[in-house]
């Protein structure tokens, strides 16, 4: 502040003039020293919230690292009742040629199927929709989509052991 007065010292300028710039500045002081302090008081208060976070994920990583898995089998609830989940497929494909039997037909794959008396049809159990609502066709036709089950998807003829869908998309017969 001695600068300002022998400045003004030098300059001659009314008192008036003198008393307001002398006020001016000692408010800009003030307003300077209050910025000052809030940017303080933002660093200390940012420090302190990050020294808060860090301690907390070093508890928590502390804790994980201590305890043991979660064993959840005890809590595994069979509902027999329940949607059952999607069923193995290994016959699956368009009908290409059907036999004369009716019960013999080729896919699209090249896979021969023959269907016998133990071929179980459609989709049964608790939760399976009412035969009506199956895709499922009362023949073997060419265009058909099937989708089944064997136990030896490998050999040359095929014997079914379910038929899930029998099902022609462009023109089903129900």
């Amino acid at each position: 502040m001695s600068a300002y007065k022998k400045v003004m010292k030098q300059i001659h300028a009314s008192e008036e003039f003198k008393s307001k710039m002398q006020n001016e500045m000692m408010a800009y002081n003030k307003k300077e020293k209050r910025v000052f302090m809030k940017n303080i008081k933002l660093m200390v208060g940012s420090l302190v919230a990050c020294a808060v976070i860090a301690v907390v994920v070093l508890a928590n990583i502390n804790t994980n690292n201590n305890s043991e898995a979660i064993n959840l089998t005890d809590r595994i609830v069979v509902d027999n009742n329940a949607p059952a989940a999607s069923v193995m497929l290994n016959i699956e494909g368009y009908i290409t040629e059907v036999g004369e039997d009716g019960l013999s037909f080729t896919l699209d794959n090249g896979m021969k199927v023959v269907i016998t008396d133990n071929t179980k049809l459609g989709i049964d159990g608790p939760t399976a929709p009412a035969k009506d609502e199956q895709l499922f066709e009362p023949t073997f036709r060419v265009g058909n989509l099937i989708g089944g089950y064997t136990e030896d998807p490998s050999a040359d003829i095929v014997t079914a052991e379910v038929i899930f869908t029998n099902w022609n998309f462009e023109d089903p017969i129900r």
